[in-house]
């Protein structure tokens, strides 16, 4: 088995940003199997079966407290990768890692380290929904789509840091400011503010599938000849973004479109 010990080492050691080596969940991808691994037993498991005879917790404070605070994170970490590169050196086109320990590219990977501890407590959102017994919005897509954003953060920090790999990051955090100011007006607005904002509920995942489209023609761009970007996350990040927005769109189109209207 020492091939394998060699591999493991290689991928996990030798290929890795050595600047992030000694940072809390870097040092090895055992912190985040953990949390993983404890997060689905929990919403697959232990939850279903607490919650089983028991009636649903309203945690509309905690909701409440969760939507601002998500807000705030997103807002920071949108603003923090945006001046980190993005408003000064970078462009929409072929941009490489700046692997140095210049303040620039320091402060880059340390708002790209936050993102990873953003996506962390987003896994708490399931949690609420089953405690809640909003068991249908524990969707697959939704289960699905905050494993993969975190195991893709997790390997954007460990082995990349910035470059073209902080786009989608600063993206989707801005993305998540709308949502979340969403959420917060939907369940503590009026009932004025609240149907009227249900009108416009489909388009979340509009400006989802829209981000999607940007994050796609964006990441093509490490495949052309000209661009020497390291490929293997690409690999990885394209097809994960072609599933993601299968997923949202067969969910837009059985929740909005003009026959599923029809029919109910």
């Amino acid at each position: 088995m020492e091939w394998l010990r060699k591999y493991y080492h290689t991928v996990f050691y030798d290929r890795a940003d050595q600047r992030v080596k000694d940072w809390l969940f870097m040092t090895s991808p055992w912190p985040i199997v953990a949390i993983l691994t404890t997060y689905l037993l929990l919403i697959k498991f232990i939850l279903p079966i607490y919650m089983r005879n028991k009636r649903p917790y309203s945690l509309k404070g905690v909701i409440k407290s969760y939507n601002v605070t998500m807000i705030v994170f997103n807002l920071v970490v949108a603003w923090g990768i945006a001046t980190s590169g993005w408003t000064t050196t970078y462009h929409f086109g072929c941009v490489l890692p700046d692997y140095t320990t210049k303040p620039e590219p320091m402060r880059m990977l340390t708002f790209m380290w936050w993102t990873l501890t953003i996506k962390m407590t987003e896994l708490l959102e399931t949690v609420i929904f089953l405690l809640r017994k909003k068991n249908q919005q524990a969707s697959f897509l939704h289960v699905y789509h905050h494993v993969i954003s975190l195991v893709m953060i997790w390997c954007g920090v460990k082995y990349i840091g910035g470059g073209m790999a902080s786009f989608p990051v600063m993206i989707n955090s801005g993305v998540h400011v709308v949502m979340y100011c969403y959420y917060l007006l939907s369940a503590d607005g009026s009932p004025r503010v609240k149907a009227y904002l249900h009108r416009y509920k489909k388009w979340l995942t509009i400006i989802q599938m829209v981000q999607f489209t940007v994050l796609l023609a964006h990441a093509l761009q490490a495949f052309l000849p000209s661009c020497p970007a390291p490929l293997t996350i690409a690999y990885m990040y394209l097809p994960n973004v072609l599933i993601v927005y299968y997923m949202f769109y067969e969910f837009f189109k059985k929740n909005y479109s003009e026959n599923h209207k029809i029919s109910k």
